[in-house]
């Protein structure tokens, strides 16, 4: 029955190669859809003069940078603005339709102005010009002019190269009631002004090639045929269906005539042999109303067994379209002399991708000079095991030795090849480090060609010398283009601990948080899951520190501290001596305060010192000006200790005992006892008093 199935499928597969315009493509031939012309509008940039730096882009992502023109006099004849160009077209047909050019304009110190404005369009060695109404008059403040261009006749672009031009031109310009400044701007380039040439031509072509089956492993690659470039994908927003469900495992690699996309369909082992729509569509700019669509079906015969984990395509993929990278740092003293520090770097995405395709053409001659993976040499095990749809663990270990063996090697694979400045990230230049950095790399059990976690492990150490600046990171993720990142999401979890007897003297850091704690055995500088997204938070992250001398030690700093809590509490207590000690004890817990504030958030040691010589300074003052103490005084002294400091235990406050002064003699009588009521005798007049 599973043969004659078979037989079928086939069967129908060769009579759709017979069918012109069929959307059945079988294991032999390729077809082409979408799209002969599209409406698109293509945004100006750049600064438009004759140049040749002003350019048409379809991607709203490639705006940024504003640019414009001034024109500050009247104007009697003929004045080129401003000119923009796309200088790689897409070879195909274009209908006869009408263009719209639309440029923000703003008008200047006028109450306003007429003007006759007009734009032109070159495609090829044709030419077409449009023309606003006659002079008409242009309001203060900001608006946008449109000017329509009928393209009245259909025709061809014939090449990717050729050039298609906008000229934007003015016959006259009259300002009426002109100021000293009065003037008229031209601008364009970013989101608040996207002045942009509405046109009807070919973009994309996508042609769809013969699916490659293996158990129930689909890839089919479809080349995007387009003047942009890679950047038809990588600026794109795109969508794979397979019967309508999406299907997100693609992989983009470079090509000749743009980009070539392989779909990597994983079919259930319950899907049964047929025909499955594939469709693809492409969303080039956030004010494009329909996507640009193509799909076509295909006859699909599965072979036996399950997944084989997706299949490897012949060239290198791309890098770009985004993946999410989180780097762990642990980071810690040792031996007094030397940090050692283990770095985590785990990434997901078109990176990983690219990694295990990689993995699986260690030493191919056959590829680009620049690719990092023919640099990589390979063994007897990864020649026999290359391009076998897999990776396998020799190829694993071959890039390890590669990048555990040379430092140098380890910082160009890094900087070339996952885009990160290495030295950057380890905190030292892997070649200037203490001792040759080990690479540790696993793929977590996921062998076949996907874009899952990959874990890249760095051991390294490196010398430390008192005085000198370290970081715990900086940057190091490599500048990258803001429409096509590599990296879009960078998570940081980051820890730094010294030694007893090692500490640091300054810690600074930008456009990151982070905590630094002193214990009495340790320092400690960390900054916890921290995630940053975009280039502007991805521009300026980092944090350094110092190594201090013996001083600036968590042990020695403790004793330090100490020294003047002990010294200025000591003091305190002497000038207290027969007064309430009310405020004594209230400065005793702003002083314990300060210190334990100053000891555990790790402030420098010359603050944290000065702080507790201020606090202590301000507990002798109030010390001084507390009177003397009366009988009064002292129980009031006495409940504000119970209050205060209670007691622990069995242990009680030692306080000096209430006097009283004899009425007859005047001599002081100490009253030892606590009772209430006492009575006491004066030992010089033998007089009996009774205090209660």
């Amino acid at each position: 029955m599973a043969n004659r199935t078979t037989a079928i499928l086939i069967l129908l597969s060769m009579l759709a190669m017979c069918i012109p315009n069929s959307q059945i493509i079988g294991e032999a031939d390729a077809q082409v859809t979408c799209c002969d012309s599209a409406e698109v509008d293509y945004y100006l940039l750049g600064k438009g003069d004759e140049a040749g730096e002003g350019t048409l882009s379809p991607f709203s992502v490639d705006l940024g940078a504003e640019h414009e023109v001034w024109v500050t006099s009247s104007v009697s004849q003929l004045t080129e603005i401003a000119r923009w160009r796309l200088p790689q077209a897409t070879s195909g047909n274009y209908p006869s339709s009408t263009w719209t050019l639309s440029v923000d304009y703003e008008v200047v110190d006028a109450t306003g102005i007429q003007a006759n404005v007009s734009a032109e369009v070159k495609i090829g060695g044709k030419s077409w010009t449009g023309y606003s109404n006659t002079n008409p008059a242009y309001t203060p403040g900001e608006n946008t002019i449109q000017i329509q261009i009928d393209i009245d006749e259909e025709g061809n672009i014939f090449s990717s190269g050729e050039l298609i031009v906008v000229v934007l031109s003015v016959h006259s310009i009259i300002f009426n009631s002109a100021g000293d400044d009065a003037g008229v701007r031209f601008v364009w380039g970013t989101e608040d002004h996207p002045s942009n040439l509405e046109a009807t031509i070919p973009i994309v072509k996508m042609d769809w090639q013969p699916a490659i089956v293996n158990g129930h492993s689909v890839q089919i690659p479809v080349v995007l045929n387009s003047g942009h470039g890679s950047a038809i994908w990588e600026k794109s927003i795109t969508e794979f269906k397979v019967d309508g469900l999406v299907v997100d495992t693609v992989v983009a690699t470079t090509h000749n005539d743009g980009a070539q996309i392989y779909l990597n369909w994983e079919a259930p082992i319950s899907a049964s042999d047929g025909v499955y729509e594939v469709n693809l569509s492409l969303t080039v700019s956030d004010s494009q109303i329909q996507p640009l669509e193509g799909g076509f079906s295909y006859a699909i015969v599965f072979g036996s067994g399950g997944s084989s984990g997706g299949i490897f395509p012949a060239d290198e993929p791309l890098r770009s379209g985004g993946s999410q990278l989180s780097v762990t740092i642990d980071a810690k003293v040792e031996a007094g002399d030397r940090i050692r520090r283990t770095t985590q770097i785990d990434f997901e995405g078109p990176m990983a991708t690219w990694m295990r395709w990689g993995f699986d053409n260690i030493g191919n001659e056959s590829l680009d000079s620049l690719s990092q993976w023919k640099q990589v040499q390979g063994t007897t095990s990864t020649e026999a095991t290359r391009n076998n749809h897999q990776v396998d663990s020799a190829e694993v270990q071959a890039l390890e030795t590669h990048l555990s063996g040379k430092a140098s090697s380890l910082k160009r694979f890094m900087f070339d090849g996952l885009m990160i400045d290495c030295g950057r990230l380890i905190g030292v230049e892997p070649i200037a480090a203490a001792a040759a950095p080990t690479v540790e790399i696993t793929v977590h059990d996921d062998f076949g060609f996907s874009d899952s976690k990959i874990t890249i492990t760095i051991e390294s150490l490196e010398n430390i010398k008192v005085g000198e600046k370290k970081v715990l990171f900086d940057n190091f993720v490599r500048p990258q283009p803001s429409a096509t990142p590599f990296w879009t999401d960078l998570t940081i979890d980051a820890k730094f601990t010294t030694s007893l007897m090692v500490g640091t003297s300054a810690v600074d850091g930008s456009g990151i948080g982070y905590s630094h704690n002193r214990f009495i055995i340790t320092e400690s500088i960390g900054v916890s899951g921290t995630t940053l997204s975009g280039e502007e938070d991805m521009k300026d992250y980092r944090v350094a520190f110092v190594i201090g001398d013996i001083t600036h030690a968590p042990l020695i700093t403790l004793f330090e501290s100490f020294a003047i809590v002990v010294l200025f509490s000591m003091l305190a207590r002497r000038l207290t001596e027969n007064k309430p000690r009310t405020g004594y004890w209230l400065t005793s817990l702003l002083f314990t305060a300060v210190w334990g504030y100053a000891y555990f958030f790790a402030l420098p040691l010359f603050f944290m010192l000065a702080a507790l010589v201020a606090a202590g300074i301000m507990m002798l003052a109030v010390a001084v000006v507390t009177p003397k103490i009366s009988l009064e005084d002292s129980l009031a002294d006495e409940a504000a200790y119970l209050s205060i400091m209670p007691t622990i235990g069995k242990r009680k406050r030692k306080v000096a005992n209430p006097v009283v002064e004899c009425p007859v003699c005047l001599e002081a009588i100490e009253i030892k006892s606590k009772q209430r009521p006492v009575r006491v005798r004066c030992d010089i007049c033998d007089t009996k008093l009774k205090i209660s």
